[in-house]
């Protein structure tokens, strides 16, 4: 089933709240600034509440997304969207869900699924423990 984006919206924007809530902690303005920001996934599946960040659970270094993100203002900018952080060939737009770099603040991404981190180079085999 395909659902339009018009129809995904309030369900985006509850979940957004909800989500905001329970990762308070790790900046969540950060999060809601980048297309689904809160539903990025690390290659096990997991959720990555510390986008921008080495540890995906969020504080100490940044990655070089987080990097990026910094040097332009903690914004969502064509720039950003168009740069490849973590040089795995796809940009940071494409692993967002924003491939065309139009996404607007509190605006649906183009692309909903398949989102993953722009700070993780995805190339490399990842061994999952759980």
């Amino acid at each position: 089933m395909h659902l339009s984006n018009n129809s995904i919206l309030p369900v985006y924007l509850l979940v957004l709240a909800a989500v905001g809530v329970l990762v308070s902690d790790a900046y969540p303005p950060y999060l809601l600034v980048v297309p689904n920001g809160l539903f990025v996934r690390d290659q096990c599946g997991s959720i990555v509440v510390g986008l921008g960040h080495i540890d995906p659970l969020g504080g100490g270094l940044n990655n070089q997304f987080g990097l990026d993100f910094a040097a332009a203002g903690h914004a969502w900018t064509k720039e950003l969207c168009e740069k490849d952080s973590d040089g795995d060939g796809r940009t940071n737009g494409d692993e967002l869900g924003d491939p065309d770099c139009e996404w607007m603040l509190l605006g649906v991404p183009s692309r909903t699924e398949s989102i993953t981190n722009p700070g993780v180079n995805n190339n490399f085999p990842v061994i999952c423990l759980f």
